[in-house]
């Protein structure tokens, strides 16, 4: 899941501007027919990613693609790579993110029922 992500923010914008729908259509080609399990099998990968990117943009589109992960996986358990790595998941937030960010992580983390990680 992680080198397909790195692909698909390869050369984003130019192919958002051919196809507003671009990252949802991705999204979707890589979700198609996962399991539960496998959903929630790939949140180490995405998590991954969102500890690389600095575009306010894509950290925002990779907190989204999380959410959509934990939706398939259909459960609010919180996986050991997002408590492991929390606390530099909200400090690369702080650093790169934007209001965006800050709402869709938010959302994330209210979805999970998670109020602050210790």
């Amino acid at each position: 899941m992680r080198n397909e992500l790195i692909k698909i923010f390869a050369n984003w914008e130019t192919k958002l501007e051919k196809n507003e729908w671009y990252f949802s259509d991705c999204y979707e080609e890589l979700t198609t027919n996962l399991s539960s399990f496998e959903a929630f099998s790939a949140i180490p990968d995405v998590i991954s990613v969102l500890l690389t990117v600095k575009d306010p943009f894509l950290l925002n589109e990779t907190i989204d693609f999380l959410d959509t992960l934990y939706i398939i996986a259909d459960t609010t358990e919180i996986h050991p790579m997002l408590r492991g790595e929390w606390e530099n998941i909200k400090s690369h937030i702080q650093r790169f993110g934007d209001n965006h960010s800050y709402v869709a992580w938010k959302g994330l983390t209210h979805m999970l029922r998670i109020s602050e990680m210790p």
